[in-house]
């Protein structure tokens, strides 16, 4: 019931205080006057002023009146809809500016301003019907006993109150922890060495509630060493108010518990100084939340001078504590605890155990509740209060079953710890919190992305002169802060994206409420649902969205792709973007990010209040023009839209345009020439210069540039002055540069391109540059600037006329350099080395034509000392070595360098290691190189096999691959030899005309050695008879064979074999498809079958003597010549997922049944009799594949 208490204060009172200020707005007011309706707007007003004043009341009387609850879900609606109007008045202002502003021809104002006249009829008639319900609503708080809740904020604190903690471990035995427990005790136990510094040294414990902050801190505080060296310890808890005056009163009675009564600090203090002469203190504030650094320094001033044996611990959610309190002796950032010490913690609380030894009938169930605390130890323990002394599997089995928050809730102790978290943000960061709730558990997402989303749902609004468009680093800031509170938390998997744990998603929903919906989370959309977002399948069906029909008054519809889906499209039904979404005319975000969509229907445009449209990822080509009415737009996200080839000129006309991304959209080559009189513009990546009467250089000069900026067309720039005005040096945003010119070099001006490049010196704290077919001899003196102390990766691009690079050692935080196509450069000297690169981690050149000689690091410097990663492609003519002293390189890359005689294998962190059309010589040198575990060779014409030695070498190997040498016959003369390869996990050989077998005459056990070996292929060897006779390893999951015209026969597959089995042009298979033995591939997900296989090449597919196993998700048939029909056993596939057909020209039947329902994908390509036959609205099979979501028929 708590959990509902909390909506109204996390969007409901916020949205009022909002509401109330867009009456205020002078725009709205002299709109309304005009139009006549001001005093219908001032009645609305009054009413909704007089019902906030009881909005408190009811909020807290919800939790136990059903009647209260319904009155606020109903005012809550009328809210929604009342911003809904103002925001409309707004919308016709703003078209009305732009029509005049825009109009060319008389008629179209006329027929403008007619509409005007409607959208009066239609608003006045709206604020009549509104201003209703209202007063009703407002007659209603009287029998509801509704009045101004004065004593609501001191009852609220009462509720969210916490227990005092104490030093006492309120454990009998403590899992987990020790390697933090003995980090923290090295920093501490530790004499003071300098009397100067009058610094108090703290150490910082940071988390989320319940992950073990305290039970650590105690641990520490009660340690026989902590006893032993400090003469005084002093434990404080603080909890909500930090008062200096009663935690030094505190701390005095902890070490002199005789003292006088008195309420006066100095007092306090003098005595606590006096008490501490001469002694170690260790003081544990526990629980801290400190925003005042002015309390803390007043609270630490008599343990700073003459008490240098004073130290502090403190346990906090904040991870920025170390801002208020200065310099952290340690930081000790809590991650969640380890599965193993939950599943002991769970034993012991549960069980009275040290393990499940006793009960093993409960270690796995026991193992499934874990796993849904998330590492929280206080959630483990409360579930195990849960369980009891229960031994019963079926009372663990519905714990496993149950949502872990109903049960903590029931507890109190980990949800009332979290929900005092969320008490004590600000008021402007709840609605930002809750609207979290819509990101679903486990996903990674990008801060900037979730900043976006805050913006466009008015979350904040603007303060004294800060117009809207400027508020991006406010929404940042506001992210920092939630992130620094634990909310956020940094994802293990990409230090650039974050996640939410689990229950604080849970602590989001409930104070959320029905107005967020995920999709993930939940079935049921309540029609209170306003904000939407859902994860996209592969394949999206109309059904799977039939929930939004009835919910109209939608404003946010979210699609969230995951990391998996961001490397290729995901497919919507056509239902869903030309009949669904143009219902949802209450949209302020939309986002289709990652859907195969080609275009969007021109019913766009009547989305009037939309103010973030992201089509990231997706396949757009154009916008249509109706765009040009989303008068409210501030957001339009088209990154990674590489098939994009034009923007709109309408888009011009969108004055409150503030965030246009085009990064990464290859094919938009021009921008609308009025692009530069958006005023509000604050983040374009991409900039492109036009020919004459284009965009010029010097627009740049009022955009306010956050993030990053590519300038495109450079070559186009005919008046330095543009680059001058351009006045980069004061983008103080700017993090990511790009400058590109074309790559035509013909009749360019080279001092032009040289001065260009040169007045283009951006500011100092840039992070990342790009400079691309820059045609003059030599960069200007800013390039490779020390100055420039924070930049961490440079790129240089076909700057084909350089003859040297600058002194790029110098720059301390470079990270990763590439170089590629600097034809005029022949040697690399020590000039390049400054300061040795010292925190360089990849380095890579490419297409150096004539790059003929390296010479090392001379002197004192050590160069690259944290080099990991050397990548050296098609540099043909570079002789000699390498740099021998790489001690730290882990990837080293060499292709087609064939006069290259030396490499550095010396190093004992090498991994990964590709040779390619280079000499044996770098293969010979790996011999007693035993750390490789990834070997990819490329195009050695002098291998013939795999040496023992070499074997030997690689007995760390998990990924080999072979392609292109062709005098190997066989990978290994001896199967024996395969034992030297336990790990092997991926074999891959292409393109090897004289390969026969992968084992020589002395097969042994052949493959079955090869003991972790998953993934096998075999691709385009000619000459390939056979698979060991010895069979194939139990582990094997995948198996590839591809155009090996020679193969005669397939492995025996037994049904632990293969989830994954493609077979093209097996011209000489002489086994029949019923003996391929497919139906014992139990986990067989995908079959491809191609080529005049005579064996394959069946008038029905499956033949009747084939069976399929139910498991298979994609199934491919090309140039199958007698193919003419798709048998019913086709529908049984009720997994399946893709069907690809291709030049089976014969193929003219589908099954009579029709296809499986969970198809997705359809391509039916040079098929002519069948192409014919599912022709939109007139093929003979239109009726039964038209509502798949992605039908590819050409």
């Amino acid at each position: 019931m708590e959990a509902v208490a909390a909506v109204g204060e996390a969007f409901f009172s916020e949205m009022f205080e909002e509401l109330l200020t867009k009456f205020n707005a002078s725009d709205l007011i002299n709109f309304a006057r005009q139009k006549k309706i001001y005093a219908e707007l001032q009645k609305l007003k009054n009413i909704l002023q007089n019902i906030k004043a009881v909005v408190a009341d009811a909020e807290e009387k919800q939790v136990m009146d059903r009647s209260a609850k319904i009155w606020l879900k109903e005012l809550q609606d009328l809210a929604y809809q009342v911003k809904d109007i103002l925001e409309k008045f707004d919308y016709e202002a703003l078209r009305r500016k732009s029509t005049v502003k825009h109009s060319k021809v008389k008629m179209h104002c006329l027929r403008g301003l007619k509409w005007s006249g409607m959208f009066n009829v239609k608003m006045v008639s709206k604020i009549k019907g509104i201003t209703t319900r209202l007063q009703q609503i407002a007659s209603e708080k009287n029998s509801l006993r509704l009045g101004d809740n004065v004593g609501g904020k001191a009852h609220k604190a009462r509720d969210h109150q916490r227990l005092p903690t104490t030093s006492v471990v309120s454990e009998i035995k403590v899992f987990g922890r020790g390697n933090e427990k003995e980090a923290i005790l090295k920093s501490l136990l530790v004499e003071k060495t300098s009397e100067d510094d009058i610094h108090v040294p703290v150490i910082s414990i940071t988390g989320i509630a319940g992950i073990g902050k305290t039970t650590l801190a105690q641990l520490v505080y009660n340690d026989g060493k902590v006893k032993y060296f400090f003469d005084l310890r002093a434990w404080i808890h603080v909890s909500e108010d930090f008062g200096v005056t009663e935690i030094t009163k505190a701390i005095l009675q902890a070490v002199s518990p005789s003292i006088s009564c008195t309420t006066d600090l100095n007092l306090f203090q003098l005595k606590l100084k006096e008490e501490l002469s001469g002694k170690k203190l260790l003081l544990v504030l526990d629980d801290v939340r400190l925003q005042n650094y002015n309390q803390w320094s007043l609270l630490i001033r008599p343990f700073e001078v003459g008490n240098s044996g004073c130290k502090i611990i403190v346990t906090t959610q904040d991870q920025n504590i170390s801002q208020i309190t200065g310099p952290l002796v340690h930081d000790t950032p809590l991650k969640e605890l380890a599965d193993d010490d939950c599943l002991s913690i769970l034993a012991w609380h549960a069980l009275k155990s040290k393990n499940f030894k006793r009960h093993p009938h409960l270690k796995e169930i026991g193992q499934e509740i874990v796993k849904k605390c998330k590492g929280l130890p206080s959630a483990v323990k409360e579930l195990a209060s849960h369980l009891g002394a229960k031994q019963v599997y079926k009372e663990w089995e519905a714990v496993s079953r149950s949502k872990i928050w109903d049960l903590l809730e029931e507890k109190g102790g980990t949800v009332a710890a979290l929900r005092w978290s969320y008490h004590h943000l600000s008021s402007h960061l709840k609605p930002c919190f809750a609207y979290c709730s819509l990101i679903p558990k486990g996903y990674e997402f990008n801060s900037d992305e979730l900043v976006l989303l805050w913006i466009a749902e008015d979350f904040v609004q603007p303060k004294g002169r800060k117009q809207p468009e400027d508020l991006g680093h406010e929404y940042l800031l506001y992210f920092s802060d939630l992130l620094s509170r634990s909310f956020f938390q940094k994802s293990n998997n990409n230090s650039s994206l974050f996640v939410m744990h689990d229950l604080i998603i849970d602590l989001a929903q409930s104070v959320a409420g029905d107005s967020c919906f995920n999709m993930e989370h939940e079935l049921h959309i309540d029609e209170m649902a306003r904000h939407v977002s859902f994860i996209p399948h592969r394949y999206d069906v109309s059904q799977r969205f039939e929930i939004f029909n009835e919910r109209k008054h939608v404003r946010s519809f979210i699609a969230l792709p995951t990391p998996c889906q961001r490397g290729g499209y995901c497919y919507l039904s056509s239902k869903v973007l030309y009949k669904l979404l143009p219902k949802l005319k209450c949209l302020r975000v939309l986002s289709l990010s990652g859907y195969f969509i080609g275009e969007l229907s021109s019913s766009i445009g009547d989305l009037k209040l939309l103010r973030c449209l992201n089509l990231s990822r997706t396949a757009i080509r154009l916008l249509p023009r109706s765009v040009g009415n989303l008068h409210h737009l501030q957001m339009l996200i088209l990154n990674q839209c590489k098939e994009l080839t034009a923007l709109p000129v309408e888009i011009c006309g969108l004055s409150k345009l503030h965030h246009l991304d085009i990064r990464d959209t290859p094919k938009l080559q021009e921008l609308p020439s009025g692009l530069g009189n958006l005023t509000s513009l604050r983040v374009l990546p991409k900039f492109i210069i036009g020919k004459a009467g284009g965009l010029t250089l010097r627009e740049l000069k009022d955009l306010s540039h956050q993030g990053q900026l590519s300038i495109i067309g450079l070559h186009n720039v005919v008046d330095i002055q543009d680059a001058r005005i351009a006045n980069l040096r004061q983008k103080q945003g700017l993090k990511k540069l790009a400058l590109e010119w074309s790559n035509d070099f013909k009749n360019r001006d080279n001092q032009m391109q040289e001065q260009v490049l040169a007045s283009l010196n951006p500011q100092k704290d840039l992070q990342w540059l790009s400079i691309s077919n820059y045609g003059a001899t030599k960069f200007p003196f800013w390039v490779g600037n020390p100055s420039f102390a924070k930049i961490e990766q440079l790129d240089f691009f076909d700057c084909i006329n350089c003859k040297s690079l600058p002194s790029l050692g110098r720059l301390r935080s470079l990270k990763s350099l590439n170089i590629r196509g600097m034809h005029a450069m022949t040697k690399l000297g020590p000039e390049f080395y400054g300061d040795g690169f010292p925190s360089l981690e990849i380095l890579r050149f490419e297409n150096m034509t004539e790059w003929k000689e390296w010479i090392s690091c001379v002197g004192s410097v050590e160069g690259f000392p944290c080099l990991r990663e050397l990548i050296l492609h098609n540099c043909p003519k570079l002789a000699g070595t390498l740099p021998r002293t790489l001690s730290s390189l882990v990837k080293l890359e060499v292709q087609n360098c064939p006069q290259l005689m030396n490499s550095p294998l010396s190093s004992t962190c090498l991994r990964g290691l590709t040779v390619e059309d280079s000499t044996n010589v770098i293969l010979r040198r790996m011999v007693g190189q035993n750390t490789i575990t990834k070997l990819k060779i490329k195009g050695i014409s002098g291998l013939t096999c795999i040496t023992e030695e070499l074997s030997k070498a690689l007995m760390r190997l998990e990924v080999l691959e072979i392609e292109g040498c062709s005098a190997l016959t066989c990978l290994w003369q001896n199967g024996s030899e395969l034992e030297n390869l336990p790990w092997l996990n991926s074999l891959v050989v292409k393109n090897c005309p004289e390969l026969v077998s992968l084992v020589g005459e002395k097969q042994g056990q052949g493959l079955c050695l090869l003991s972790s070996l998953k993934d096998l292929r075999i691709e385009s060897c000619q000459k390939f008879v056979s698979l060991p006779a010895t069979g194939l390893p139990h582990t094997l999951k995948c198996l590839t064979i591809l155009d090996c015209k020679a193969l005669e026969s397939l492995p025996d597959m037994n049904d632990s074999n293969s989830n994954c089995c493609l077979l093209e042009e097996l011209k000489m298979l002489k086994q029949p498809m019923s003996e391929w033995g497919l139906e014992k591939l139990n986990c067989l997900t995908e079959i491809k079958i191609v080529g005049a296989c005579p064996a394959a090449d069946t008038d029905s597919f499956p033949a009747e003597s084939v069976m399929l196993p139910s498991t298979l998700t994609s199934i491919c048939l090309e140039s199958l010549e007698n193919l003419e029909c798709l048998s019913w056993e086709l529908e049984n596939l009720m997994a399946l997922q893709e069907l690809q057909i291709k030049g089976c020209h014969k193929l003219r039947f589908l099954p009579k049944t029709g296809l499986p329902v969970s198809l997705g994908r359809l391509c039916i390509s040079d098929c002519p009799v069948l192409r014919d036959m599912c022709r939109k609205e007139k093929g003979k099979y239109w009726s039964i594949i038209r509502d798949i979501p992605c039908l590819e028929i050409y």
